[in-house]
């Protein structure tokens, strides 16, 4: 005889089937209690607390998986989508658009994976007195350092005027921190870049945010600690 492969049951399903097996539990822990069975109503109680820990913890995976499916991004394939990924034509890295779909992706990847996930924005100090050639010239070559140090997985693109938004995979504060710097280096001690120099603020999920919202808030920030604290450094968000 053959039989089919059984399915496991649903999230929802788990969690109900717990739940029962709590209520049951704790009916059969009252009736032990009452009829005098101390030993047997101290078992069905130790079982009713484990049902209820499994209830917690099915419960809180549920609305972990909500969230994650609310920070996922669908797109429509009947839209003319490849305006997202176009890319800057100073310095060569996607638009911003692009980038907002890909922070909130990379948010959700990171909490399913129980990875680190690190945001890193550059501004270059100095771009608004510049001459409008030179300014060019700056981006281009922060571009350029960007992608040399960033890897293939990571994300990078024009965020502002003469600020770069980059999403680092898997990467935590302090590698986040040595490549800011290698960028940082990269830039300032070009010829070209000479008359700049480069400010990055760093945020990471999960230390200092949970969210795509915050994250980028927060790395916002530290960027104004760098900018306010003179300038042509890199400064890590602090823990709430």
């Amino acid at each position: 005889m053959r039989y089919g492969h059984l399915r496991p049951l649903p999230a929802s399903g788990r969690l109900a089937l717990s739940l029962v097996c709590a209520v049951a539990a704790t009916l059969a822990a009252g009736l032990a209690f009452l009829a005098g069975a101390v030993a047997l109503g101290s078992t069905a109680c130790g079982t009713a607390l484990v049902s209820l820990a499994l209830v917690a913890i099915q419960w809180r995976a549920i609305r972990a998986a909500r969230a994650d499916d609310a920070d996922e991004v669908t797109i429509d394939l009947r839209n003319p989508i490849p305006r997202l990924s176009t890319n800057d034509p100073v310095t060569g890295l996607v638009d911003r658009s692009f980038f907002r779909v890909m922070l909130s992706q990379r948010v959700a990847s990171a909490r399913r994976h129980l990875q680190p996930l690190s945001l890193v924005v550059f501004e270059l100090d100095g771009f608004e007195r510049a001459r409008p050639e030179r300014r060019d010239q700056a981006l281009r070559l922060l571009g350029s350092a960007i992608r040399r140090t960033l890897r293939e997985c990571d994300t990078a693109c024009r965020y502002g005027d003469a600020a770069v938004a980059c999403l680092l995979e898997d990467t935590p504060e302090a590698g986040a921190a040595a490549a800011a710097e290698r960028v940082r280096k990269a830039v300032t001690m070009s010829p070209t870049g000479r008359s700049f120099t480069l400010s990055a603020g760093i945020a990471c999920y999960p230390s200092h945010a949970l969210d795509a919202h915050d994250l980028l808030r927060r790395s916002v920030q530290a960027l104004a600690a760098a900018r306010a604290a003179g300038r042509d450094r890199v400064e890590i968000a602090g823990v709430d």
